[in-house]
């Protein structure tokens, strides 16, 4: 999964700086490819596993199922990533699911 850690004998300092590394190139190259686009906002890697996860909680893909995909092994990490959910989210949600219990007892 990591190519840049094949190497057996790295000491933790040089593999945090090959992951410092790979990580600062990747960034680069998305901004690259966000400039090709014409998007204007900062996309970095954090940018998009961000928006990943929110666009998988729009679709209304479990928090859970969210956090396996991106490999957190605690749920409260996957929650950090959506904290973003607002009440005004939250409650047009809940309006919604309402306004579809009414229409469908009403007929």
């Amino acid at each position: 999964m990591f190519p840049i850690l094949l190497k057996d004998d790295l000491t933790p300092m040089q593999i945090e700086n090959r992951k410092h590394k790979t990580l600062r190139r990747f960034n680069k190259q998305l901004k690259e490819i966000a400039e090709i686009q014409g998007v204007e906002q900062n996309v970095t890697s954090y940018v998009i596993r961000h928006s990943f996860a929110t666009n998988l909680k729009f679709a209304g893909v479990s928090t859970d199922l969210i956090g396996q995909s991106m490999g957190h092994h605690d749920v409260s990490v996957t929650q950090a990533y959506l904290k973003e959910f607002n009440d005004d989210i939250i409650d047009d949600a809940m309006s919604k699911l309402l306004e579809e219990s009414i229409l469908k007892y009403a007929s």
